[in-house]
């Protein structure tokens, strides 16, 4: 492998990444919305932060996802048109 990691492993671990912020996501989600949801409580606060933060970095864990994969994303997008709209002929 050298220094540089294979596409398919980066993408593995960032897909694992990204599966695990938005586990974290979802039962801070939860816990907000069942367990602590109103008032003022030392534990609701920091699930807030928690939150708030895992929430952040999974929005720059899709960003980045989405920069590795710009080229696939785009090919397929013409694709789709062409495939819906058909080529047109000047």
């Amino acid at each position: 492998m050298g220094d540089r990691m294979k596409k398919s492993t980066r993408n593995y671990l960032l897909d694992v990444v990204m599966g695990v912020l938005a586990l974290i996501v979802a039962v801070s989600s939860l816990l907000l919305w069942v367990v602590f949801p109103r008032g003022f409580y030392p534990a609701r606060t920091a699930w807030v932060f928690i939150h708030k933060w895992i929430g952040l970095a999974l929005g720059v864990a899709v960003l980045v996802h989405v920069a590795f994969h710009w080229k696939w994303l785009v090919r397929m997008t013409r694709r789709q048109f062409v495939r819906l709209f058909g080529q047109h002929e000047d």
